[in-house]
């Protein structure tokens, strides 16, 4: 399915950055890199109560460009946001995923926020989490062991089903640093708040 739209945000974009998804194209990795050097120094900049130091500049464009690389080989993504309110410690990415609408919908969006996947090492938390741009949907906070890592993992879960364009949306992060993913529930919410869907793409 061709998803005909975009989602875009008025939150601070130095703090949540849209990440370009370039793929294998003629010309990608340069591309990245020129967008991952770019961002590094910006969000550098920012950091008031020290120097830049190029070490760390070039650390995070390295992040960055990696990220970058990975994700569309990895994980299906429409989208990605970064959330990144302080460059000296690891971000977090937010993978947006659209799909037809399919089903019940309180179902699907139980479905779509893994209220029932298997793995969780307690029942998720699950809230109604409808936006006033985006419509009815749902939140879960889902703590699951993560085999690859052996490390206990949390996600944060969004989903949205968008009646009048057919689609059901996926806002997704995941990340090992349960405590600070946790502390900022609050801050992920008011971001995803914020989406709006962009029709003119």
């Amino acid at each position: 399915m061709t998803v005909p739209f975009s989602l875009d945000s008025d939150s601070d974009a130095t703090v949540w950055l849209a990440m370009p998804l370039l793929g294998d194209g003629r010309g990608a990795s340069r591309e990245r890199k020129k967008w991952a050097r770019r961002t590094s120094e910006l969000l550098w900049s920012l950091v008031d109560d020290e120097p830049v130091d190029k070490k760390q500049v070039k650390m995070l464009a390295f992040e960055l460009d990696s990220v970058a690389e990975q994700l569309p080989r990895t994980v299906p993504v429409h989208q990605v946001f970064l959330y990144v309110p302080d460059p000296r410690r690891e971000f977090l990415t937010f993978l947006v995923h659209a799909g037809p609408s399919e089903g019940d919908v309180d179902a699907t969006l139980d479905e779509l926020v893994q209220k029932d996947a298997p793995g969780a090492v307690q029942d998720p938390e699950v809230i109604d989490f409808d936006t006033e741009r985006l419509g009815r949907g749902k939140r879960s906070i889902r703590y699951f062991v993560a085999s690859e890592a052996g490390a206990m993992c949390c996600s944060v879960n969004y989903a949205w089903r968008l009646e009048p364009l057919g689609i059901d949306v996926i806002v997704r992060t995941v990340g090992e640093d349960i405590g600070w993913i946790t502390s900022n529930i609050d801050e992920f919410d008011e971001f995803v708040r914020s989406l709006f869907v962009n029709l003119d793409t």
